[in-house]
């Protein structure tokens, strides 16, 4: 049994349709099987909302196997500018260099930088090395951190309180994360 069917706005142009009938004692096609992610295969993830200087701020942090990721938003949970943060371990004097790189948006703002640099900087003296193994050459490794930061135009959290408030508030989610995600 077919079905033609003509439409008129495109010039010969036709679709056939094959009607079967269905048997409902057929057996069922074979289904695909249904997999699901295991928890711990997913990232950590905490959300807050803090008032910071009368400035709703939104905070986000996920703990990947590789890397971190933060979201700092005074601006209705807009992204902002992207920034990456990677320590680089010394094997010559044991020193620590940590390179920040703006992926996206603002690339002229030096404070965006410091943000970047001094969550990374906490999270690495937290001593969780052995969370993070070691590098090739058997240096200390660290996670990477993405940071999506967005802060408030008027403020711009460019006074030391409120720099000083959102690294504490990012690195108190960090170690709540940490329970979270070493918990059985």
């Amino acid at each position: 049994n077919r079905v033609h069917t003509t439409y008129p706005h495109c010039r010969g142009a036709k679709m056939s349709t094959q009607h079967i009938r269905l048997d409902a004692t057929a057996a069922a096609p074979p289904q695909e099987p249904h997999f699901e992610p295991s928890p711990k295969s997913l990232p950590t993830t905490i959300t807050r909302v803090y008032s910071i200087n009368d400035i709703p701020t939104s905070f986000l942090l996920q703990l990947f196997s590789d890397r971190i990721f933060v979201s700092v938003s005074q601006l209705k949970g807009k992204l902002g500018t992207l920034l990456s943060c990677n320590m680089e371990y010394s094997m010559i004097d044991g020193s620590k260099t940590y390179n920040v790189t703006t992926l996206l948006g603002v690339r002229d703002d030096a404070l965006l930088e410091v943000y970047a640099r001094q969550i990374s900087e906490r999270i690495m003296n937290l001593g969780r090395a052995e969370q993070w193994g070691t590098a090739e050459d058997g240096s200390p490794a660290g996670p990477s951190i993405l940071l999506g930061i967005a802060l408030d135009k008027k403020g711009r959290g460019r006074d030391q309180e409120t720099f000083r408030t959102i690294i504490d508030l990012v690195i108190d989610m960090y170690t709540e994360g940490l329970r979270i995600a070493s918990s059985p």
